[in-house]
């Protein structure tokens, strides 16, 4: 029994025994084929780098290291990052909406708003005269002045976005002084008027333009009178103009307009063949309403020659305008509700840089009550005012105003020249005394000056005037005159 037992354990041990040493054989020839096909898997990848050519070797090596590299930076990276906490979620949000209340209150605090695009602009002149002798016992020979104060705003009320019809409004005032002994001023309704464009103003520059404007504006007569504030060539303005109440704003309608533009796009240059002007006004200045059944029918037409920019005759216009207007006088008992007020003008101009030239003549018929005589009279007034100026430097060039440059360079110019200016009030009567200025009779004022273009939208000017009067009286001398004057607009 005993030897029946062991015989059977002894055969149960072999069997076990021959069957672990199978597994294990089995288990120890995958291992060999798989590092078989290891081995032949290397042997290939090795016969083609040896097969390839040394710049793609190296390239694969350049290769190999840089992702080398990425995978190690990547490892780095990714050990540094870490989780963020509720509290650093909560802190970041609290921050965001302290940005978001400090914007909100500097653009309710500290930021101009409008309900349309509005742009503001100014013009401020600071100017010191001084004369010689001025004939007036007492007078002042020399004094600081403000000789404009100007503040506005302009922008669109509606825009058209595919042809720019739009419709635009200006509306500015000015500081005026006051002649009543005090130190007083006036700051007064300048222009106040809206325009609409009948014509597309975003098709390019070769298009023809019409716009429709009504409310209190410039006229539309000679060269300096269309000039706003900040352009006006000199100091002082012509006298013909001055003392016939043209550079008065007036109420009313008008329309301006061109036709068949010349433009040459090289030096950014547009020239309308023809431009005009036609409106009705009240015709009695600014800030009034009418004063009688009248109205001031003013035109105005100007044709420039259809040359290119190189020429000779670049930018020379002739122009002529006429203003049929009535008045109300009412002087010494003797009134008239249709009095005469007309004005009539011819210009001529001519710009082509550096050197240009204006002439304008001006002549207003008015009538006034001769108070000696106890009747109307008719004051023929006629004035001619010349300049000629030559420029050195490049500011006015357009070839320079279309290049780019940072927003406060500009290049500095310096710009001569001389104006003759004469202007009798009436022609009919030597002696006459116009009431507007103080001067009696004819006289000529002779002017040099400079204009020192420093910056984009400021020059200062300097300028010496000689008075000659036909009709010397004590309180009337001929005599000089300095003038200098610094502008600044924004």
């Amino acid at each position: 029994m005993k030897r029946t037992t062991l015989t059977i354990a002894v055969g149960l041990i072999l069997a076990t025994s021959s069957q672990l040493s199978f597994a294990a054989d089995n288990a120890l020839q995958q291992e060999l084929t798989v590092l078989k096909q290891q081995i032949e898997s290397l042997q290939q990848r090795l016969n083609a780098v040896e097969s390839a050519s040394p710049k793609q070797k190296h390239s694969e090596v350049n290769t190999t290291d840089e992702t080398l590299s990425a995978d190690v930076a990547g490892e780095e990276q990714a050990a540094e990052v870490t989780a963020a906490t509720s509290e650093d979620i909560d802190g970041l949000r609290a921050d965001i909406e302290n940005y978001k209340y400090d914007q909100s209150r500097q653009y309710e605090r500290q930021t101009t708003k409008s309900t349309r695009d509005t742009t503001l602009y100014g013009t401020v002149q600071l100017r010191a005269n001084a004369v010689d002798d001025t004939g007036v016992i007492g007078a002042t020979k020399s004094t600081f002045d403000i000789g404009t104060a100007l503040i506005g705003v302009r922008g669109n009320l509606f825009r058209d976005y595919n042809e720019g019809k739009n419709l635009d409004y200006q509306l500015s005032f000015g500081y005026g002084k006051r002649n009543d002994g005090t130190n007083n001023s006036n700051f007064n309704l300048l222009d106040a008027f809206v325009r609409y464009n009948a014509l597309a103003t975003n098709a390019g520059p070769e298009t023809a333009k019409l716009n429709f404007t009504l409310g209190q504006q410039l006229l539309p007569f000679g060269l300096d009178v269309q000039s706003p504030e900040d352009l006006r060539p000199t100091i002082s303005t012509a006298s013909a103009s001055t003392y016939l109440g043209l550079f008065n704003r007036q109420n009313g309608f008008i329309v301006r307009g061109d036709v068949k533009p010349f433009v040459d796009y090289g030096s950014n240059y547009r020239a309308p063949l023809f431009e005009y002007a036609l409106g009705v006004t009240n015709g009695n200045a600014s800030n009034k309403a009418d004063d009688n059944n009248g109205k001031d029918y003013i035109g105005r037409v100007a044709f420039t020659l259809p040359v290119d920019y190189a020429s000779i005759f670049r930018e020379l216009k002739f122009g002529a305008s006429y203003i049929k207007g009535e008045s109300k006088l009412n002087t010494a008992g003797i009134s008239d509700n249709s009095a005469k007020r007309d004005r009539l003008g011819f210009d001529l101009y001519y710009n082509h840089a550096p050197f240009g030239a204006t002439y304008e003549y001006v002549q207003g018929k008015t009538d006034y009550v001769d108070v000696a005589a106890q009747e109307i009279k008719q004051a023929k007034a006629e004035g001619h005012t010349f300049t000629a100026f030559y420029t050195l430097g490049d500011q006015f060039y357009n070839s320079i105003k279309s290049n780019a440059k940072f927003d406060d360079f500009w290049p500095k110019s310096v710009q001569g020249y001389y104006r003759f200016d004469r202007f009798n009030p009436n022609k009919n009567l030597a002696n006459y005394l116009d009431t507007v200025s103080g001067r009696i009779g004819e006289y000529d004022i002779h002017s040099l000056g400079l204009n020192l273009f420093f910056a984009q939208t400021t020059k200062f000017q300097l300028q010496l005037n000689h008075y000659l009067f036909d009709v010397e009286t004590a309180n009337q001398k001929d005599t000089n005159e300095l003038q200098a004057q610094l502008q600044y607009t924004f």
